[in-house]
């Protein structure tokens, strides 16, 4: 039976993807996940990628954080075009998929089209949040909010291990998701850690009140 629009308010399964990983390929923190000469996508299957943009002067803006499950260069599969630039910040297991089958393809009775619609509305709805942060929160809340983003999608993949998250972002990564100094960002987080809001140790992040991290985040 055929899924309807309706439908596209639950997270559909993706295991049928499976079916269309033409490699699969490890990928070093800090390279880049996919070639910048064609249209690629790729599954995460495992570790944590960055995705930003870059102006001709080499600056870039941070715009998302991908964790297993996520695709990357959806957008840029589905439009075409040289988009944003993928980098892995730990170390990654991913599937290439063939662009043009995860858009046309149907795959043991699934709709791929209706799928890459939820996928690309639920970037849009992360996206949002993202801009906030930018544009509107004060660097307490901007600090507060990234923290509450990374424990979210972390618990979202299944990686809360012990009460923590994976945390291996440094000062300047938290720095330029939010548009702030490094030296700013170094004062806020230690004085934002002083008070118990959350404790980063070994690359992972502890937070004892979800409520209050919400509350500081102004969420």
């Amino acid at each position: 039976m055929r899924r309807g629009l309706e439908d596209l308010t639950k997270q559909p399964d993706f295991g049928y993807l499976a079916e269309l990983v033409t490699a699969r390929r490890i990928v070093a923190p800090g390279a880049s996940c996919l070639a910048e000469s064609r249209p690629s996508l790729a599954r995460i299957e495992s570790g944590i990628v960055m995705r930003y943009s870059l102006l001709e002067d080499g600056r870039r803006q941070i715009e998302g954080l991908l964790y297993p499950g996520d695709l990357c260069g959806l957008c840029e599969s589905v439009i075409g075009g040289r988009g944003s630039y993928y980098e892995a910040v730990t170390a990654l297991e991913i599937s290439l998929l063939d662009p043009a089958d995860a858009r046309l393809r149907n795959c043991s009775g699934e709709h791929p089209a209706e799928h890459l619609l939820w996928l690309l509305a639920r970037e849009v709805v992360l996206l949002s949040q993202w801009i906030a942060s930018v544009g509107q929160r004060n660097a307490p809340e901007g600090i507060a909010w990234f923290i509450h983003h990374v424990w979210q999608r972390a618990e979202e993949a299944g990686m809360i291990l012990r009460s923590t998250a994976p945390f291996p972002f440094s000062q300047q990564v938290v720095a330029d998701v939010l548009g702030l100094s490094l030296v700013h960002t170094n004062k806020t987080m230690r004085r934002l850690s002083e008070e118990g809001l959350f404790w980063i140790s070994r690359g992972r992040v502890q937070v004892p009140s979800h409520a209050q991290l919400r509350q500081a985040a102004a969420l």
